[in-house]
C-alpha cells in the first residue's frame, strides 16, 4: 500500500488523503447518526411495550382480585355448603338448593357482565351451571370426571387457580378461575366453585383497539401455554422451545426473537398473582421501518458530499502543485543551461514566496555564471574560485529553504482542508528537517527529546500503529548536553528491529540519570530483543578500534552514534547493548557531564 502511494505524484497523492479523510469523516458521523437513531428508536419502541404490559399487568391482577372478592359471598353462603353434603336421594333438597344457588349466579352475572359461566361441582357428583346445558345432548354431564381433573391443579388451601380451557358450557376457549369449596359439617372440601371468562373480556379490560403498528398482547401460564392470543388459532397451545429458552435463559425483560415466521421485539412480564406471564410484542420491521426509509437518503448525501468535496480539493491540490511543478521545471532547465524565471504568483503566500526566491536564484546564478565566464577569460584564478564557492553555497542553500517552505505550504493547506494527519506530518516533518541541518554537534537533551516526539509522530502515521514512549527523565537533566541526532537512531532501531517483529505490540521507554561526573542515557524496549550470538558479535564489534568493522556489522545509523560520541569525548565514552531474546533490548549511552569534561585528543 505504502508503495503504492509514493508512486503517485503529489497532486495524485492530495487527492487521495483528502478523499480518504472526507469518506472517513462522513462515513463516521452518518454511521453515528444512524446508530442513535435507531438506539432511540429501540428505546421507545422498548418504553411503549413496557407500558403496554405493565399497565395490563396491573389492571389484569385487579380484575382477578376483585372477581375472587366478588365470588366470596357463594363459598360462605350455607346453602352453597348444604349443597355439597346431600346425597343423590334426596331429590328434593337437590331442587330447593339449586335454585338458590342459581339465583345467587344470576346475580353475580348480572355485575360481571363479561362472565361465560358459574359452575359448582359437589365430589357427590351434584352440580349446578348459572347456564341451562341443552336438552338436546344425549349424553349427560361429566361432573364427576371434571370434578376429579379440577381437583388434581386446584390448591388444597383455598387458593384460586387460574386455568385456560374449552368452556364447561359451549366448548369455546375460555379462562376458567376455580378455588375449592368446603362443606358445612367439616374443613374438608367438598366441592369446587369455578367462574368462566371470555376473551372479549380482556380486550375490554386492555383496550386493545388502541395499539398500534402491529402490536399485540397476550398471555401464557406457568406450563407455557397460550392462555389468551387476539389470534383464536394460538389459544391453548404450547409457546415453542425457542421462545421458551429466551424467556428462561436471559435475565432481561426485553428481547428479539422469531413469532410465527416474523422477527419481533418482546417484553414480558411474569404476574405472582396470577402466576400468568404477559407478554407484548411488535414486529421489529415495523420499528425500524423509519430508520429504513433513510438509508437511500444518507447514501444520496454522502455521495453528494463526497463529489463535492472532490471538486473543491482538486481545486487546492491544483493551487499548490501547479507553481511546485513550474518550479521543477525551470530547475530541470537550470541543469542544462537554460536560466529561464518563473512568472511570478499573485499573493504573499509560501509557494509564491518560493517562486520569488527561486528567480533571485536564478538572476543570481546568472550574474555569477557572467562573471565567472569573465573571470576565465581574464585567467583570473582566484576570482573564478571564490565565484564557484560561492555559486555551491546558494545551491546547497534553495533545497533547506525550498522543503522548509514547501512543507509549511502543505501544513497551511492541510489546516484549511481539515486534514490533521497532513498536518500534524508535515509540522513534525519540518521540525526534524530544521533540527537537523542546525550547524551544532553538541545540543541539550531536551532538544534530542523534542527531536525524537517528532519523529514518533511522523513513524506512527507511517505505520498507522499507536507506538507508546515514555520519558523518563528529570526535568534538572533537561540543559545535560548530548550529541545532537544521537536518540533518534536508537529509537528506530528499537522500533524496526524490536516493536516490529511482534507486530508493534509494547513500548520504548527513554530514561536518563547523573552521576557526579558522567551522563547515562537509556532506550529500552520490550521487543522481541536479540538472539545470544548475535549480541556477543555486536558487543565483540563495539570494542574494536576500526570503524568498518562497526558500521558493517551493526548499520550505520548505531555505528553512526557510537563513532560520532567515541570522536567527540573519547574512545572511553560510547555504546553498550543489553538485550534477551523475547523480552527486549536496553542501549545505554554514557557521556561525560558538562563542565567536566576532559579535551579528547
Amino acid at each position: 500500500m505504502k508503495g503504492w502511494i509514493y508512486r503517485l505524484n503529489i497532486q495524485q497523492r492530495l487527492l487521495v488523503y483528502f478523499v480518504v479523510v472526507i469518506l472517513v469523516s462522513v462515513s463516521l458521523v452518518t454511521w453515528l447518526f444512524y446508530r442513535q437513531t435507531t438506539l432511540e428508536i429501540k428505546k421507545q419502541s422498548e418504553g411503549y411495550l413496557e407500558y403496554i404490559v405493565e399497565n395490563a399487568s396491573y389492571q389484569t391482577d385487579l380484575f382477578i382480585r376483585d372477581l375472587e372478592l366478588a365470588t366470596l359471598p357463594l363459598l360462605t353462603d350455607r346453602t352453597v355448603k348444604g349443597f355439597l353434603e346431600i346425597d343423590e336421594s334426596q331429590k328434593l333438597e337437590q331442587y330447593y338448593y339449586s335454585k338458590e344457588i342459581k339465583s345467587q349466579m344470576h346475580n353475580l352475572n348480572l355485575k360481571n357482565q363479561h362472565l361465560n359461566l358459574i359452575y359448582l361441582l359437589g365430589e357427590n357428583g351434584q352440580y349446578v351451571l348459572s347456564k341451562n346445558k341443552s336438552s338436546l345432548e344425549e349424553e349427560p354431564f361429566p361432573s364427576k370426571a371434571i370434578y376429579r381433573s379440577l381437583l388434581k391443579t386446584t390448591p388444597e388451601n383455598g387458593r384460586i387457580r387460574l386455568l385456560a380451557d374449552r368452556s364447561l358450557y359451549n366448548q369455546e376457549y375460555v379462562v376458567s378461575i376455580v378455588r375449592r369449596v368446603r362443606g358445612l359439617s367439616s374443613f374438608i372440601p367438598k366441592g369446587i366453585l369455578g367462574v368462566e371468562l371470555n376473551g372479549t373480556a380482556l380486550e375490554e379490560l386492555w383496550n386493545i383497539a388502541q395499539f398500534e403498528n402491529g402490536t399485540s398482547l397476550w398471555i401464557f401460564d406457568d406450563n407455557h401455554r397460550v392462555v389468551y392470543h387476539p389470534d383464536k388459532k394460538w389459544l391453548g397451545n404450547p409457546i415453542g422451545k425457542q421462545l421458551e429458552n429466551q424467556l428462561t435463559t436471559t435475565d432481561k425483560k426485553t428481547f428479539t426473537g422469531e413469532w410465527d415466521g416474523t422477527e419481533m421485539i418482546f417484553y414480558a412480564d411474569h404476574s405472582d398473582q396470577t402466576n400468568w406471564t404477559l407478554v407484548a410484542m411488535t414486529p421489529k420491521e415495523v420499528i425500524y421501518e423509519p430508520v429504513a426509509g433513510m438509508k437511500k437518503q444518507v447514501v444520496f448525501v454522502l455521495v453528494l458530499s463526497l463529489m463535492v468535496a472532490l471538486v473543491v480539493s482538486i481545486g487546492f491540490a491544483n493551487s499548490i502543485v501547479k507553481p511546485l511543478r513550474k518550479i521543477q521545471k525551470g530547475m530541470k532547465k537550470m541543469e542544462i543551461g537554460e536560466w529561464e524565471p518563473i512568472k511570478p504568483l499573485r499573493g504573499t503566500d509560501e509557494i509564491s514566496s518560493v517562486v520569488t526566491s527561486y528567480n533571485k536564484m536564478i538572476d543570481r546564478l546568472s550574474t555569477l555564471v557572467d562573471d565567472l565566464y569573465a573571470a576565465e577569460l581574464q585567467n583570473h584564478k582566484v576570482l573564478y574560485e571564490k565565484q564557484k564557492i560561492e555559486l555551491q553555497a546558494l545551491q546547497s542553500q534553495i533545497n533547506p529553504h525550498f522543503l522548509h517552505n514547501t512543507l509549511e505550504t502543505m501544513n497551511s493547506y492541510a489546516i484549511l482542508n481539515d486534514a490533521e494527519e497532513i498536518s500534524e506530518m508535515a509540522i513534525a516533518l519540518s521540525q526534524m528537517f530544521r533540527y537537523s541541518v542546525r550547524n551544532l554537534e553538541i545540543v541539550t537533551l531536551e532538544d534530542e527529546m523534542n527531536h525524537v516526539k517528532n519523529f514518533m509522530i511522523v513513524e506512527e502515521h507511517r505505520f498507522q500503529k499507536q507506538l507508546p514512549i515514555t520519558f523518563e527523565i528529570e526535568e534538572n537533566l533537561f540543559d545535560e548536553e548530548v550529541v545532537k541526532l544521537s536518540l533518534q537512531p536508537l529509537v528506530e532501531n528499537a522500533i524496526h528491529h524490536g516493536l516490529r517483529k511482534n507486530r508493534y505490540q509494547g513500548g520504548i521507554t527513554i530514561r536518563a540519570t547523573a552521576e557526579e561526573k558522567r551522563l547515562r542515557v537509556e532506550v529500552i524496549d520490550n521487543g522481541a530483543g536479540i538472539t545470544p550470538a548475535r549480541l556477543r558479535d555486536i558487543r565483540k564489534v563495539l570494542r574494536k578500534e576500526k570503524y568498518e568493522d562497526v558500521s558493517n556489522k551493526m548499520g550505520i545509523g548505531v555505528s553512526n552514534v557510537h563513532r560520532r560520541i567515541q570522536l567527540l569525548f573519547g574512545d572511553q565514552c560510547g555504546l553498550s547493548i543489553q538485550s534477551k531474546q523475547g523480552e527486549g533490548t536496553k542501549v545505554s549511552m554514557e557521556i561525560p557531564r558538562k563542565d567536566r569534561r576532559t579535551k579528547v585528543g
